[in-house]
């Protein structure tokens, strides 16, 4: 069985990505999002991007962004993947010149078939609020991300923290999961205690 990723967003620094690398982060995530508090300029991105080793892979986080904007960063920055958490387009995304990660935000509500009409390739599952683009701190139905299998590879988002991720691992087996505010001591910090007993949470889920 392969290792689920595990892809910590919101890092505003180096010591802590680098931190947190060791620990057994395998994904990075920066956010170019410039109303979230985690916010970084492409310019830092940069920087840091340049610091990570290559077998860890860079994300980075937009909201509603012009495609010639998120080509750009992504460009400049060197990040591997665009991970779009907006209203985009099944069109938007199909026209994007650089690898990308659709967010879909799932209440009760959700319809799972819109998975489908976006690209395949990796997506992701977060909770829905009306009022914020991810980072809500508050999980999801896993019953429907378990449905979700059949379209391909996904991360888990949503409320994750290293009380329930060992659970989550368990009853959805995901490709990956993805955690912010839930191991965070205020934002864009990491409570790096709370980031080892997460991985330790997802590597021990997956052996029993």
């Amino acid at each position: 069985m392969s290792k689920t990723q595990i892809k910590i967003c919101g890092l505003t620094n180096l010591q802590q990505i680098q931190e947190c690398i060791e620990i057994g982060v395998t994904w990075i995530g920066l956010n170019c999002y410039p109303k979230s508090p985690r916010y970084l300029r492409p310019k830092a991105i940069r920087e840091l991007v340049a610091e990570i080793p290559e077998e860890v892979t860079t994300v980075g986080v937009f909201v509603n962004e012009p495609a010639d904007n998120v080509e750009h960063i992504l460009q400049y920055t060197r990040m591997q993947y665009a991970q779009l958490h907006g209203h985009e387009t099944p069109t938007y995304v199909s026209a994007l010149k650089v690898p990308s990660i659709k967010a879909f935000r799932v209440s009760d509500q959700f319809r799972l078939e819109e998975i489908a009409e976006y690209p395949q390739g990796i997506f992701l599952l977060d909770s829905y609020h009306p009022n914020l683009y991810g980072g809500t701190g508050d999980p999801f139905n896993w019953e429907i991300a378990k449905k979700a299998q059949q379209f391909g590879k996904f991360m888990l988002a949503g409320g994750l923290k290293p009380e329930n991720v060992g659970k989550a691992v368990k009853q959805v087996q995901p490709f990956g999961v993805d955690v912010s505010s839930g191991v965070e001591s205020s934002p864009g910090v990491k409570d790096l205690q709370k980031v080892r007993r997460f991985v330790e949470e997802v590597r021990k889920a997956e052996g029993e």
